[in-house]
């Protein structure tokens, strides 16, 4: 099971998972640069049905454009998770926002063409210059 919380600890939430984390994506694309701030975003895809929020349920507000929906504490403006208007059976969990370790098994980086010029792949994981699956 994994753990978590927004930067105020007004949002908690729990991922009863069967097993560890699989991989661990890092995407490059323009937008999730825009929405993390920074080089790329890092997130595990968790099946919709397995995560459940403890508390702050009703602090969470949604940003969608082009069928991806951006969810967020409303207080402090942690990214907790996207969802996805044409695949509503996962989400991509953002892992800094997991309180329990993590151990994955691959690290896998999405849009590694649309990397920004300043930042350098370094990490020796799997790359792809579109989206996967």
């Amino acid at each position: 099971m994994l753990t978590g919380s927004c930067l105020c600890g007004e949002i908690s939430y729990q991922v009863t998972m069967e097993s560890n984390v699989d991989a661990i994506i890092f995407c490059h694309c323009q937008r999730c640069r825009k929405w993390s701030g920074t080089a790329f975003n890092s997130a595990i895809v968790i099946k919709a049905s397995e995560f459940q929020f403890l508390s702050g349920q009703d602090t969470i507000k949604k940003f969608s454009i082009n069928g991806v929906n951006r969810h967020f504490c409303g207080q402090c403006g942690s990214n907790l998770f996207t969802s996805r208007d044409n695949n509503k059976e996962f989400y991509r969990l953002r892992a800094g926002t997991i309180d329990t370790p993590v151990d994955p098994k691959q690290r896998i980086h999405i849009y590694a063409d649309a990397k920004a010029n300043w930042d350098t792949i370094c990490d020796g994981g799997t790359k792809f210059s579109e989206n996967i699956k």
